[in-house]
């Protein structure tokens, strides 16, 4: 059921609090996370962070347009 869950929490941060969905992408990039249990712990992470500053989404934009795979 971890997949659901990963699910849920997927959904929470692309509706939730300005700048989770990149923080999100970038950590997932930077961490290299591909199974669900190392993309729930990001995702965990993401959420109990809290807000996302300005340049800290600006940040994490540019890190994701650099080191994404095509």
């Amino acid at each position: 059921m971890k997949w659901l869950k990963l699910k849920w929490l997927e959904a929470k941060i692309a509706f939730g609090t300005f700048g989770w969905p990149i923080k999100y992408e970038s950590l997932c990039v930077e961490r290299n996370a591909k199974t669900v249990d190392e993309k729930l712990k990001v995702a965990e992470e993401v959420v109990a962070g809290g807000v996302v500053s300005m340049g800290e989404r600006q940040w994490h934009t540019v890190y994701v347009k650099n080191h994404k795979k095509a």
